[in-house]
């Protein structure tokens, strides 16, 4: 039986924006129709890698998802106060941590989109403030 399905998701483990991400998904037509791999960090560990082993890894899953479930589009989640980042402190402010979250997205993207031209890439920032947490496409 084959199994497909159009969209690989990207993001951080932080379990703060995981009923959101679900919304979101379903939201986009994509709960049941995406691939989503979770890991801490999402797309800096593409972008801004700890270790070269990390983009390689999600490169990886990425290429997987492409082969078993024929997928064409690739979303790259970041989110506010992020541990991987060093949360909010290790900014001045709101404005420097969107500018860095927003830019390692774009980063991640040309980096998946060198890798395989044909997928489709879309970015996404899940603003955490307080208690609620709302999901912002980026151009």
């Amino acid at each position: 039986m084959a199994h497909h399905c159009s969209t690989l998701v990207l993001h951080c483990i932080d379990f703060r924006f995981g009923k959101t991400i679900k919304e979101y998904l379903e939201g986009k037509g994509l709960l049941g129709d995406a691939d989503i791999v979770a890991v801490a960090g999402g797309a800096k560990n593409i972008a801004d890698p700890k270790f070269p082993s990390d983009t390689e890894f999600l490169l990886r899953q990425i290429d997987t998802s492409k082969q078993l479930h024929d997928i064409h589009h690739v979303v790259l989640m970041n989110h506010t106060d992020c541990g991987a980042y060093g949360g909010r402190a290790a900014f001045p402010d709101a404005a420097a941590e969107r500018a860095r979250l927003c830019a390692d997205l774009r980063k991640a993207a040309l980096v998946i989109q060198t890798y395989n031209p044909r997928l489709e890439v879309s970015l996404s920032l899940a603003v955490i403030d307080g208690e609620t947490v709302r999901i912002e496409e980026i151009e």
